[in-house]
């Protein structure tokens, strides 16, 4: 990201594509096609459409993301681009295939579109010295909350078999927000745990979820994931531990994590 913020997209690129050799597999496909976004930022149009192509082999199916992605508004007028979308969706339909809802899959990721909208659009006017109104946010929020608990009640915990990975990690999403539902949180983590042995739930997904009801409950969180106002991790358990944890689920070092932080909200509060 530093690359990609200095307009160094030859580094940027080469450091995804490294990223999506060694990352966990769930995280592979958008390593890739960030390295295509680098790689169309810089005009290495061909790289970018090989990269696209590699990502789709990876797993990439976020074709909603793709066309109003701007980092790829480079490769639009290139034949390729049409050719591109065309085996997304291709993959989406493949994919929806051998899953028992992908209805609720497609209602999923598009409440979650909606609830990164909103989040966003805060966030951007905080980082440009603004205050932002979380009230839209925690409206939002709460009709979020409605529709997990109407889900759950038809079809139970919805894993991967059910709505796929994207899936299940936009309904997990949507828990992890529902900071006014505590009980529903602590209910999905309970529903959860199970399924990390079977492959259903994503374990760094389980992992957010446990240390934001732990610090809620003002209990030490076990891999840092959960930061206060001025961007510092809440207290965490066995902290001299706390990267082989994470390591151990595939999460970043807490130092890159803090990074990641910082980019991603701007510089600390006072």
């Amino acid at each position: 990201m530093a690359a990609y913020n200095a307009k160094d997209y030859p580094t940027c690129a080469d450091a995804f594509a490294q990223l999506a050799t060694t990352l966990r597999p769930a995280r592979r496909a958008d390593m890739m096609y960030s390295a295509a976004c680098c790689l169309a930022l810089g005009g290495s149009v061909d790289r970018a459409f090989t990269a696209l192509d590699d990502a789709i082999g990876l797993g990439f199916r976020d074709i909603a993301n793709a066309e109003k992605d701007t980092d790829l508004v480079k490769l639009h007028g290139d034949a390729r681009w049409p050719a591109f979308l065309d085996k997304v969706r291709a993959k989406v339909a493949e994919m929806e295939k051998a899953l028992t809802k992908p209805e609720l899959r497609r209602e999923l990721l598009d409440l979650v579109a909606k609830d990164q909208a909103a989040r966003f659009a805060v966030i951007d006017k905080q980082k440009a010295g603004g205050s932002g109104d979380w009230k839209s946010v925690e409206a939002i929020d709460k009709a979020d909350t409605a529709a997990v608990h109407r889900i759950i009640t038809a079809d139970g915990w919805p894993g991967k078999a059910m709505v796929g990975e994207d899936g299940a990690h936009a309904a997990w999403l949507l828990v992890q927000h529902a900071d006014l539902d505590r009980p529903l949180q602590k209910d999905v983590l309970a529903r959860m745990k199970p399924m990390i042995a079977t492959g259903e739930v994503s374990e760094v997904d389980y992992a957010y979820l446990d240390d934001r009801v732990a610090v809620a409950e003002h209990r030490p969180q076990r891999y840092g994931t959960q930061f206060d106002a001025h961007q510092q991790p809440q207290p965490i358990e066995d902290e001299a531990h706390l990267d082989e944890r994470r390591k151990a689920i595939g999460m970043p070092s807490m130092a890159e994590y803090r990074e990641m932080m910082r980019k991603m909200y701007g510089p600390p509060k006072n």
